[in-house]
Parts: structure tokens; sequence; C-alpha cells
């Protein structure tokens, strides 16, 4: 069996964000959004069949299944994120609506797209396959308010505790586990914002909601952090790319993980398992959206119907070693990525990792940190 990844020099990089309410401004990243936006003539009419997507590459080549676009009549003209959601924020603000027509946001940030405007509220009645969704997926909190649904589930994962079962002989239960004496020196963390601090706030402050926390509870997370990175890991990886390479050239034993890091760098040759430690862990679903104004409004519902084809998501899945969110792609699987998620009960391992997972409020909420506040003691981590 192959095992690949599409594209992985940009897949592999991605994080879940790394935003501060200065970027949530409605003048921000004026320079990302023009790279986004480019190619995009000011005032000119956009073909018919052009259709503007701006997300994770590698997405766009699960959605063309035995050439779909052409098929269907759509050229489409591809930007792709190399970091994460803040670039679709920018893009958007600066231009995209009018321009812009299917974008690729994660669920823990749709709430925040809704409220200042940036997702067309979605006609569900022309995105009959939504059916096909796994129980888990449909009607998602994050994805649906108000009344309306403002993205569809396309693929999904997690950021567990993978470790070396050669060299682990237990399962870690606890992200305290890369503490343990014996592993010093071969664990290592990796610069993703959310994904670390999601679980390590589980941690320091003992709970299951860890974007609603108080300073003294983020101060207790950064504290954690640096006292890991410094006295117990090798290195913070700049991404999960480089995190399988060190797994492979066995330099870690342990580290939190996204799933298809099994397979980069060498790392599909290492004996990898992965967990959700008792605290639990980052979830993710990415979703496909409207831009409002969208262009091409028919072709845009076209694609998203189709996304949720059995046909789209056998072959997403397959190239990019992602979740599927129908259940009937899974019997067309290739072993390795049917293998890495739970299919025979999705639902049970959302509640073991703590459910989908909610972004820091961007405004003071009580006593709540912020994302800006976040982001500080992030910057404080990495720093130290």
């Amino acid at each position: 069996m192959t095992k690949s990844t599409t594209n992985p020099g940009i897949v592999r990089s991605r994080t879940f964000g790394h935003m501060t309410r200065r970027q949530f401004g409605l003048g921000a990243g004026a320079a990302i959004a023009g790279a986004g936006l480019a190619g995009l003539p000011a005032g000119e009419a956009l073909a018919a069949t052009d259709l503007y997507y701006t997300g994770w590459q590698g997405y766009d080549d699960g959605l063309n299944v035995g050439d779909w676009f052409a098929n269907n009549d759509i050229s489409l003209q591809a930007t792709y994120l190399t970091a994460g959601n803040e670039e679709i924020i920018a893009a958007i603000q600066s231009g995209g609506k009018g321009n812009m027509d299917i974008v690729t946001p994660a669920a823990l940030y749709v709430p925040f797209y809704k409220h200042v405007g940036l997702l067309e509220p979605l006609d569900m009645d022309r995105i009959p396959n939504y059916s096909n969704l796994f129980p888990a997926f449909q009607h998602m909190p994050t994805l649906e308010m108000d009344g309306n649904a403002y993205g569809t589930p396309f693929t999904w994962g997690s950021v567990p505790m993978m470790y070396n079962a050669d060299l682990v002989p237990e399962p870690p239960t606890s992200w305290l586990d890369m503490m343990k004496p014996e592993y010093k020196g071969k664990v290592a963390l990796v610069h993703d914002l959310i994904a670390i601090m999601i679980p390590f706030a589980m941690v320091a402050a003992n709970t299951r909601t860890p974007w609603h926390i108080n300073q003294a509870e983020l101060d207790a997370t950064i504290e954690l952090l640096i006292d890991i990175k410094k006295n117990h890991a090798l290195t913070v990886a700049p991404g999960y790319g480089e995190l399988g390479s060190l797994f492979a050239n066995g330099e870690i034993v342990m580290a939190p993980a996204w799933e298809p890091t099994s397979v980069w760098g060498g790392a599909e040759n290492t004996n990898l398992k992965w967990t959700i430690p008792d605290e639990g862990a980052l979830v993710f679903v990415d979703n496909l959206s409207i831009v409002p104004d969208a262009p091409h409004m028919d072709k845009a519902y076209e694609v998203i119907n189709h996304s949720l084809s059995v046909a789209c998501q056998t072959e997403t899945a397959n190239l990019n070693s992602t979740g599927a969110v129908v259940s009937g792609a899974v019997a067309g699987l290739d072993d390795l990525p049917k293998s890495m998620y739970p299919y025979d009960d999705i639902e049970g391992w959302f509640d073991a990792a703590g459910g989908i997972t909610k972004l820091w409020p961007t405004e003071p909420e009580g006593d709540f940190v912020t994302f800006d506040a976040v982001t500080k003691g992030w910057e404080r981590f990495l720093a130290a």
C-alpha cells in the first residue's frame, strides 16, 4: 500500500492560527490579503466557470476526484494557506467579498466569522448530500447559529499524544507523562498555539473547557509549558513534518502530534501510536463555507454538495490522511487512513477529547482571558 499525502510541504506545516484582536480588525492583514486576492482584476467580470478558492492545499485535489471540476464546467482558481485561518479572515476583510467564493475555516473559528459577517448563511436545501454526514458532524453548534448553518464539515482530526510504541512500553495517560525522568530530552512540543495551549490548559487548570480560563490559570499553563521546554523537551518543532522526522530519526519518543505526522519525514517506518490523554486534546473539524456576495454562488453550492459525496470524501481522506466525514466513504478508504480514525465510535472519541474545541473570547468576557492574552502568554513561552 502506498502511504502518501498530497503536497505535504504545505499541509504538514498547518497550524490552527495565531491571531490577535489587531488581526481581527476590519483593516487588518492587507499584505496577506493582497496575496490571497492576486489575479482578481478589479472591476472586471469573472469568467462564468472560474471559482475562487482560498484554503488548504490538498483539499482541492480531493474535490477534483475524477476530474470533477472540468466535468462540471468549473475552473478552480486556488490560493493556498500557509499558516492558518487568519489568512482567510484577512483576505475576506480586505476586498474578498464579491471576489472570493469558497473558503475552508476550522469549526472553532466559525462563530467569529459569523459574528463579523464573513460567511454566507447556507441554504441547506441546496446541499442534499448533507444527509450523508456521520451524525457526529450534523448540526454542530460551532457551525449552526441563529437558525442558520455557516459551514459544512469536510475533514476532521485531532492532536493527540503520539509515541513510539517500541520505546514507550505503556500508552501515556497524561500530558504530564512527557515529564517523566526516563523521557528527559526525548520529547518535543510543536509551534502550534492552539494545539499546545488547549491540552496543557486542560492540565494546568484542571478543566475540560480550556477556552474559559482566568489569568492565574493561563499563567500556570505558560509556566508548565516553559518547564517542559527548558527541562524535558529536546525542541519545539516548527511544524508537524519536522516532528515526523524527529520521530523517524529516533530523536524523540513522545510528542503532541496531528495524526498525519505518522506518515511524514519517514515516520511511517517507526512504530508510532497515539492516544488521547485523560485530560483531553485538541480536536478540529475543517469545513467548506461560502463568502458573502460570492460571484459564483450556484457553482459554490455545487462544490459544497459534491464535497459531501462518497467519492470526494474517499479521495480526500486517501490523499491527505485526514478523517472522512461521511459514513459511506469508509469502505473505500486505504488501510492507513482507515486505521487512523475511530470510525466505529466518533461520538465517543469526541467525548474523550473534551468535545469540539472552541476559541478563546476575542473580547473581555467576565474573568475569562481573551485570545489576545493567550497569544501574549504563548509568546512568553516561545521566548523563554
